[in-house]
């Protein structure tokens, strides 16, 4: 008999907005392991519109943080704080209500649980390389920081890759004339979104430009009175953030470019450690070219990135297994970055991917 897993589903908080929105979908029939996502017609979903206040409630009053310093072609040496794990860990025990098993695997001391936490409260090796990897390039840092652009990150988790832009594009302050700038953030867990993903976003503009190279961490005192006021920075910078969860696929592509009508010229697309499993391979090639075609069926410019490992050693996926079903599908790639080989023993390399056929009409899925 067939059975069919439990749908984490897709939920969308729209953060710098007048509403935040979550959507989820049900149980679907057809969907594999995590993130293999196949159309079908028994498709439920549920759309409900919360305030922001009662996102912002799930802020801590007392954030500890751990810093990383990534150099700049343009920028110097910047400095961005990433939310420790122990605090994560603490919050969830002291939290009154019950775990879910997601917030509950994250407490464990397990990297993954398949199907139920994806590994995105922890900052991977290959977040940090994309986002080194973005310091270094002029031209991806013109394309984010000078252009009415989207950037979606995939499997986001701490989103390090994004923080770096986001904090470069604020940096530039509020001005009404700023180019319209939209940011994705999805991961497969919600509790990942709202206790680390979210956090570090507000973590970081609160720290701005204070913190500098030599300090190893700290800690912020009455962070959750700070959301509203950054809210209020993001809408006069024309910067909006949205934050998507669940698993990948066809649905997932529509919430993250919706309206075709207003996709900016620019999408740049980043995503790191998503390949280690050969069972959700698929979808993400699958979805990361259906972004690639949604935005340039509309006549925009679309190029994503995608850091990873050579080997995923354990779980068996490899940039191989994901450039074959990435031709297999028509898309295209050429390494832009990668290690010798010899740091750990794992090699590591960065992928520029583009779609390959240029057809908005392609069926992906």
């Amino acid at each position: 008999m067939e059975t069919v897993p439990p749908v984490v589903g897709v939920h969308v908080m729209v953060v710098g907005s007048p509403a935040l929105i979550m959507k989820s979908a049900g149980r679907v029939k057809g969907l594999g392991p995590v993130g293999c996502c196949v159309a079908t017609k028994e498709r439920k979903a549920l759309a409900i519109q919360k305030s922001e206040a009662r996102m912002l409630a799930s802020l801590p009053y007392h954030i500890e943080y751990k810093t990383i310093t990534i150099p700049s072609a343009d920028h110097g040496e910047i400095t961005l704080g990433r939310r420790e794990l122990f605090d994560i860990r603490a919050q969830l025990m002291a939290e009154d209500t019950a775990l879910d098993d997601s917030s509950a695997a994250g407490l464990s001391m397990d990297d993954i649980k398949p199907n139920i936490y994806e590994g995105g409260f922890k900052t991977w090796e290959c977040s940090v390389d994309l986002a080194r990897y973005l310091a270094t390039q002029s031209e991806y840092l013109s394309q984010t920081l000078s252009n009415p652009c989207t950037i979606v990150e995939l499997g986001a988790g701490t989103a390090l890759p994004t923080q770096l832009l986001l904090h470069l594009r604020l940096s530039k302050g509020s001005a009404s004339n700023s180019p319209r700038t939209t940011i994705v953030l999805a991961d497969f867990n919600a509790s990942v979104l709202k206790l680390a993903t979210i956090p570090n976003i507000l973590l970081n503009h609160q720290l701005g430009d204070e913190v500098g190279p030599d300090e190893s961490g700290g800690d912020v005192e009455g962070f959750d009175e700070l959301g509203t006021k950054f809210l209020d920075f993001l809408r006069g910078c024309n910067v909006e953030i949205k934050a998507i969860s669940g698993s990948w696929g066809p649905e997932f592509s529509a919430m993250a470019l919706p309206e075709m009508s207003e996709i900016p010229d620019d999408i740049l697309i980043l995503a790191s450690e998503t390949i280690y499993s050969p069972a959700s391979t698929r979808a993400f090639t699958s979805t990361l070219l259906a972004l690639l075609h949604r935005c340039e069926g509309a006549g925009g410019k679309a190029r994503a990135l995608v850091a990873a490992k050579r080997v995923y050693f354990g779980v068996g996926g490899s940039v191989d297994d994901f450039l074959n079903e990435l031709r297999e599908l028509g898309g295209e790639a050429k390494v832009v970055w990668t290690t010798d080989g010899l740091e750990n023993g794992v090699g590591r390399c960065i992928l520029e991917v583009t779609s390959g056929v240029k057809e908005a009409n392609t069926q992906i899925y």
